[in-house]
């Protein structure tokens, strides 16, 4: 069942296009899978307008730590456990959002 999820959700996100750069001056949502230590998307970039809600959904097979830079929120993973990131990018700049255990990319945020 949780391959299937994970297969549904990937040809998704290529069907949506959300490995390419987003413009954004609304809410952004980030939909993100971990699965045999590669993460899917990966290295996207988003351009979010400041003061915009940002929401990071992450699925993952193994235990791993979120960690999204310059707003020092780290959130632990929980194995087929959906984790939710939620907060306002309040902050101008360019921020990674990075994992700690399989040391990955999963976003840039360019703040503006």
């Amino acid at each position: 069942m949780r391959r299937i999820l994970v297969s549904l959700v990937a040809a998704l996100l290529l069907v949506t296009g959300a490995c390419s750069s987003t413009t954004a001056s609304g809410p952004v949502t980030i939909n993100v899978t971990i699965a045999g230590g590669k993460v899917s998307p990966s290295d996207a970039k988003y351009d979010v307008s400041k003061g915009s809600t940002v929401t990071i959904n992450v699925t993952s097979d193994s235990a791993d730590t979120v960690h999204v830079h310059g707003y020092e929120i780290e959130k632990d993973v929980v194995a087929g456990t959906p984790l939710v990131i939620a907060f306002t990018a309040d902050q101008t700049g360019s921020f990674d959002v990075e994992t700690h255990v399989i040391e990955a990319t999963i976003a840039t945020l360019n703040v503006r």
